[in-house]
């Protein structure tokens, strides 16, 4: 009995292929990654509906919508590229937060969050302005 509860609790997982995931996807990956290649697909069922959660060889992971609009991108080891970060955001993180790299960036209804490599959150809205630091 405990061992159904545990699992009734877990996201379903579906696998798919690189083929499998819509262009859109295909070509943010290209663009932003052209240096990595695809070693997983997931198609990822939550209480917040289905989304598509790629990997690739260098660690990256990215989530798409259903559409193959990215959502979230989470690179430890070497950042979120610099080409996708707003430049409001960058400066800012550039400048009040200089030891550190954008590790996450995740778009957000409000605008962005990110997370910099000290685990520090903070909050911009749409045009890139800073809101808040997040605990």
């Amino acid at each position: 009995m405990a061992l159904f509860m545990v699992v009734a609790f877990l996201p379903f997982f579906v696998g798919c292929s690189n083929q499998e995931i819509p262009a859109t996807s295909q070509e943010f990956i290209n663009e932003y990654f052209p240096k990595s290649s695809i070693v997983l697909v997931e198609l990822d069922t939550d209480d917040e509906g289905k989304e598509y959660c790629v990997w690739l060889n260098d660690g990256t992971k990215v989530e798409f919508d259903l559409q193959g609009v990215w959502k979230r991108v989470s690179r430890n080891k070497t950042g979120v590229p610099a080409s996708l970060v707003p430049p409001a955001i960058a400066e800012y993180a550039k400048t009040n937060y200089p030891e550190t790299i954008i590790s996450k960036l995740t778009k957000k209804t409000y605008g962005y969050k990110i997370e910099l490599s000290d685990d520090v959150d903070l909050r911009f809205d749409q045009q890139g302005n800073f809101i808040e630091e997040v605990d």
